[in-house]
């Protein structure tokens, strides 16, 4: 019966071994860092895209307009979104950024979406939303980010854009993919 044992035991040990060392195994293991810097970059990508709209209610005439900016749950994102954009703040004072949790929020001018919204929420009718993901699909989503051979890359849908009266900068567009 021992034998019997040091032979199961063996096995087993052997199989978590090969689990340990297959590719797959370490892809996963990967995956939480890889999702990280995707999360990191794609809040940089957020936060910079604002230098790129123009917003109707923000003019020359009053730079300081505040910008409504809301975030869908709280998440890692969203903190570090804040960080990024407190430093930001302080380099670039041209307007300034108010920064929501959607479910709190009663107006959305710019909205971060990684899942898509069930009901339809009047906080981000009109509002520049923007997508973690193609993998989701929300209506009048303006800006959509996707991995393009193992690129974070984004998708301007420019019917949404006219629907919303926000101009985009043609250098802007000049980096994505125009739906």
């Amino acid at each position: 019966m021992s034998s019997l044992f040091r032979i199961i035991f063996g096995l087993l040990a052997l199989l978590v071994l090969v689990l340990l060392l297959s590719p797959d195994t370490a892809r996963a293991a990967s995956a939480k860092d890889t999702f990280s810097k995707e999360s990191k970059l794609r809040a940089a990508y957020f936060l910079n895209f604002i230098k790129f709209i123009n917003w109707p209610n923000h003019s020359r005439d009053n730079p300081l307009t505040p910008l409504y900016i809301c975030l869908q749950d709280e998440t890692p994102f969203e903190g570090f979104f804040r960080d990024l954009a407190s430093t930001a703040a302080t380099a670039d004072d041209k307007r300034e950024l108010k920064i929501y949790r959607l479910s709190e929020a009663k107006h959305c001018d710019y909205t971060y979406l990684y899942r898509p919204i069930q009901d339809e929420d009047s906080e981000i009718e009109g509002s520049v939303v923007v997508l973690s993901s193609d993998q989701i699909s929300q209506k009048d989503a303006v800006i959509i980010f996707y991995i393009d051979e193992r690129k974070l890359r984004f998708e301007i849908d420019l019917n949404n854009i006219k629907k919303l009266n926000v101009m985009v900068s043609s250098e802007l567009l000049k980096l994505a993919r125009i739906k």
